[in-house]
């Protein structure tokens, strides 16, 4: 093939002897391929995107990058030097080769320019059109990305590039700088749009946070409410008792955008307590929003809420309303059915369900206001007890207030970042009647709204109007907001089933399967089609795919999110949502390929579940489905499976077993802990499709995950096996033993796996650093005075030592550094996570041995007790069983990794002694042999007798189930032994045990157990 000849341009540019002669046939290829796609196309085959990437790389030296010794005048357009103006034009051109769309990213990524633009963003290094330029060039890079056929993967290498140390300075520079200049406010906007589509991941949403990112997310925030005249009033006198008067920004500048900052905000708190904690913890929150108590100077509106409380309906003198809560409408509270179990699962940070706790006005630490006007402050009350609870920031109320007074995007990011904090514990319980009442009646009616049909020239598009965009955008986040917010809630989702919420779900579900008739987007004529196929990285790529096909698929899984959300406590949700005819859209999205959605009766049954076949190719009217559309599917196949109906009916009609069972060996870890979730409930006693899963050879696979070095597989296929033996012949109980290994079973559940895991690892990396243990204890983010990075840098930058002084003078501070501290080193210390695991899998395992020896029959039963104990060892078996119920010291580490040695004290878990009871209440359900083996362990028993006062319900009923077993009298040979045996539990004290649960439990099923034990006891004396 003939040598291509450069054009004159390209020439020009290589050969220019001066800054001008470059600008000038930069300037003239901008010209020529700025709108121009087939241009484009030729100027990359000629290998423009290395001459850009030398010229940004040659016209500056990065000696100073991340502005750590220059420090200009940010923000502030100035003429540009001659260099700079030929890195203008070249991040022009990179800008506009990028919005070619995917194809370009191959070429884009082949050079290395990400690295070449990321190098001018740095905000005291360049000029602000520089910086404004380059960040256009990573948005436009992004896009392209979220559009390319391995988008996933795309977005991921982008975000590593960018959320990196030094990168991450510049953004949080170019979000705090103070500035009305619109050339400021669109780079802000353009890295909150960066956040909001590149961070995805965990890692990423902390770098953001301990970079200081959100906090300066936080101060824009708190931008708009000082726009918006809604400051709580006093803020500025509290503010100077506690050193936080200046944190009180200017108002929010024209052109700033409320909906890009909630949502890069809701982007990094997600999933996260300690990361919500951060947002109201920010010294620009709590500035504006300390806690008071407020009275308003209209009589009239306080009336309204008296009359309420005089009614019964509402609990003013517990609350304490602070002004924030007289800008919503007046709700009247009820108690929720399900707002003491989320308590209980979920309390927020030192919150105390005692009213007696608090303080005497009510709400502890708080300062009391009798009107609008800062003049009525009872300065006497700014010393709070530092000691006390905090009570709820006044943010949660003024962002419910935003989603009642705003509309569009603004309202759905309101609602999702009010939502993660809801979800974190930081509301107050009250608040889940105004989430019901008042936010979400208003998302349900944003989905009907914006539901539009597109027309054929949309579809087949490569550009979508800004309307249109809009509509997109509500459609694909709004459901997944709703769906954080009720999914832990019966009542929240008993409010919006009733605003029509499911049903929204299904349509949304049932839109994005509608077939298309366009393919993925195509590539312009060109007279010369195989031109450049030999030259490797300058050839453009695939087109990739087209919008409307990234809106289904997000839509997609925004769908899947809120049925699940929706049906996780009422079967009669999940009838509703079987009865829409929805199971066939939820089973194909299990499939990576999704074909034409086919009613039970249209779907062909294979003879054998191995004999069922995937398409081997995307059809292009479905599209193909990302991982987490397939996750999001196992979670609704795992909650519609806890419906014994359902099971026998719509679940086994449409054929689920198949395609979660191909899950399982899917190539992503992700994917396939799902797909283990998804069969804990289908091979059940009760599931039809046990069988058919067995002869596929679910046996072999779930054993094998269990030996995986991924704890959440491990968890997930031992709760499937435990399941599956359950009520099942005693041949495939001992062949699950046996692929198992029995050796490997007593691992999981006596050994600490994870926990030793990562002191081995902790261990090799101290020999390999070499590195005493003083060193180790350094906390690995401070400053060099000892400070905390993360912590609040818009305070520590400016003015380290008056930071300082204002900490150790501010009790609020204090307090707010505290809370921020316990979570972070509950939710990131390496140890506590790996006795997490352990011990979920240790309960599995220990609840595996318990289904193993479990019924149907007592005769099966002795058999596989023995079974057991050939194959486990007996005194071992009981040995483990007994260390389980006793206090142990796990490996201490140092400070870096642990608060002290104290942490590493592993006290018995309740469900972990529930576990162990409930084996033993087996055993001594067999034949009498086996109950005197249970009372031949007199140490275990002693271990069990201190469990009789556990706060936990379940294990008191286990007990005393346990009891009634050990006591009971098969027939007249088992008389005398029983006899010994109703003495010998006399005597461990066993008998004044059960009768004070029979007299004092506060559960009558307890007390009922322990009154039959009691007698059975006495009987056998």
């Amino acid at each position: 093939m003939a040598r291509i000849q450069s054009p004159p341009i390209l020439s020009h540019m290589r050969g220019a002897r001066s800054y001008a002669d470059q600008v000038a046939a930069l300037r003239a290829l901008k010209d020529e391929i700025v709108g121009h796609v087939q241009n484009k196309d030729k100027w990359v085959e000629h290998n423009i995107l290395e001459s850009l990437v030398k010229i940004l790389q040659s016209s500056y030296s990065p000696s100073r990058l991340g502005g750590k010794e220059v420090r200009g005048q940010f923000g502030q357009p100035r003429s540009l030097a001659d260099d700079e103006q030929v890195r203008l034009q070249a991040l022009q051109l990179l800008a506009s080769l990028a919005n070619g769309g995917p194809s370009f990213l191959g070429p884009i990524h082949a050079v290395g320019a990400i690295p070449a633009i990321l190098s001018n963003i740095f905000p005291l290094e360049h000029p602000p059109q520089l910086v404004l330029t380059a960040l256009r060039a990573l948005s436009n890079i992004a896009d392209a990305a979220s559009l390319a056929l391995d988008s996933d993967d795309a977005l991921r290498s982008l975000a590593d590039n960018l959320f990196v140390s030094r990168y991450l300075d510049a953004l949080y520079t170019i979000l705090s700088f103070d500035s009305t200049a619109a050339l400021v406010q669109e780079q802000k906007s353009l890295v909150a749009s960066l956040v909001i589509r590149l961070c995805r991941e965990g890692h990423h949403q902390n770098a953001l946070a301990n970079a200081g990112v959100l906090d300066a997310l936080a101060t824009m925030l708190a931008e708009f409410v000082v726009l918006r005249g809604e400051v709580v009033p006093g803020a500025e006198i509290i503010g100077e008792a506690d050193g936080l008067a200046d944190m009180i920004p200017n108002p929010a500048p024209r052109g700033a955008n409320l909906a890009l900052v909630l949502e890069a905000i809701s982007t990094i708190i997600a999933d996260s307590r300690f990361r919500a904690c951060m947002l109201l913890c920010s010294p620009a929150i709590m500035a504006i929003f300390p806690n008071t108590e407020f009275s308003p100077p209209a009589k009239e509106t306080r009336a309204a809420w008296n009359a309420l409380e005089m009614s019964g309906l509402s609990n003013l003198r517990a609350k304490n309303p602070s002004a924030v809560d007289y800008l919503l409408p007046i709700v009247p509270v009820t108690q929720p059915r399900s707002l003491s179990s989320q308590l209980a699962q979920f309390p927020p940070l030192g919150f105390s369900l005692s009213r007696e706790s608090l303080a005497p006005n009510g709400q502890p630490g708080a300062t009391r206001f009798s009107g609008w006007t800062s003049a009525r402050l009872d300065s006497a009350s700014l010393n709070g007890d530092a000691e006390a609870d905090d009570p709820e920031s006044p943010l949660i109320p003024w962002l419910i207030h935003l989603v009642r007074s705003t509309s569009g995007l603004e309202r759905v990011m309101a609602a999702s970042v009010v939502a993660s904090l809801f979800k974190a514990g930081f509301a107050n319980p009250e608040r889940e009647v105004a989430f019901g009442v008042l936010v979400v009646p208003l998302l349900c009616q944003l989905i009907k709204d914006h539901e539009t049909d597109v027309d054929p020239a949309t579809q087949n598009s490569v550009f979508v109007e800004p309307s249109m965009a809009v509509d997109w955008a509500i459609l694909e986040r709004t459901p997944g907001v709703l769906a954080r917010l009720v999914a832990d809630s019966e009542f929240l989702q008993q409010a919006a089933f009733e605003s029509g919420a499911l049903k929204m779900g299904c349509k949304l579900l049932k839109d994005s399967y509608q077939p298309m008739s366009t393919k993925p987007a195509p590539r312009p004529w060109s007279p010369n089609p195989d031109r450049g196929a030999d030259r490797g990285d300058n050839r453009v790529g695939p087109r990739g795919r087209l919008p409307i096909y990234a809106h289904k698929i997000k839509t997609r899984e925004s769908a899947l999110k809120l049925i699940a959300a929706m049906v996780t406590f009422k079967d009669e949700y999940r009838k509703a949502l079987v009865e829409q005819e929805i199971v066939p859209y939820i089973v194909e999205s299990l499939s990576p390929l999704p074909s034409k959605p086919k009613m039970g009766k249209e779907k062909p049954k294979p003879e054998r579940l191995a004999e069922a076949v995937e398409p081997a190719v995307e059809n292009a009217a479905y599209g193909s489905n990302p991982n987490s559309v397939i996750i999001a599917a196992c979670h609704v196949m795992r909650i519609l499976g806890r419906s014994v109906s359902n099971l026998r009916t719509a679940l086994e009609d449409h054929g689920v077993a198949m395609p979660v069972f191909k899950l399982l060996a899917h190539p992503d870890v992700e994917v396939q802990i799902a797909a283990c979730g998804a069969v804990c409930n289908l091979v059940t006693e009760f599931s039809p499709m046990r069988e058919s899963l067995i002869d596929a050879g679910i046996v072999k696979i779930l054993c094998e995950h269990a030996h995986s070095l991924n704890p959440g597989l491990r968890l997930n296929s031992m709760w499937a096996l435990k399941h599956l033996v359950h009520a099942v012949e005693n041949n495939l109980k001992k062949q699950c033993l046996e692929e198992l290994e029995s050796g490997w079973l007593v691992q999981l559940i006596c050994d600490d796996t994870e926990d030793e895991a990562l002191h081995a690892r902790v261990r090799m990396e101290r020999r390999m650093s070499d590195v005493d243990d003083d060193d180790e204890d350094m906390d690995a983010l401070a400053y060099e005075d000892g400070t905390r990075v993360w912590l609040w840098p818009a305070m520590y930058q400016p003015a380290p030592s008056l930071f300082a002084s204002r900490r150790s003078q501010s009790q609020r501070m204090q307090r707010a550094e505290k809370k921020l501290v316990t979570l972070r080193e509950a939710e990131f210390n390496p140890t506590r996570k790996a006795r997490n695991d352990d011990l979920a899998i240790q309960e599995q395992g220990l609840n595996f041995i318990r289904n193993l020896i479990g019924p149907p029959t007592p005769s099966s039963m002795t058999e596989m007790v023995d079974y057991v104990f050939n194959e486990l060892g007996q005194d071992r078996l009981f040995e483990i069983l007994a260390s389980k119920l006793r206090v142990k010291v796990l490996h201490p580490f140092a400070r870096r990794y642990s608060s002290g040695r104290d942490s590493r004290v592993l006290y018995p878990q309740a469900k972990v002694i529930e576990a162990v009871i409930y084996i033993l209440v087996h055993m001594a359900a067999s034949i009498p042999r086996h109950r005197q083996l249970v009372i031949a362990q007199t140490e275990l028993l002693k271990l069990l007798g201190g469990h009789f006062s556990s706060k936990d319900i379940d294990v008191r009923r286990a007990l005393c189930h346990l009891l009634n077993n050990l006591v009971w009298l098969d027939d007249s040979t088992d008389n005398l032994a029983c006899q010994q045996r109703a003495q010998e539990l006399r005597k461990l004290g066993f008998l004044a045990k059960l009768e004070g649960l029979q007299q004092a439990d506060s559960d009558l099923d307890i007390r009922e157990r322990a009154k039959a034990a009691v007698w059975q006891l006495k009987v056998n004396h």
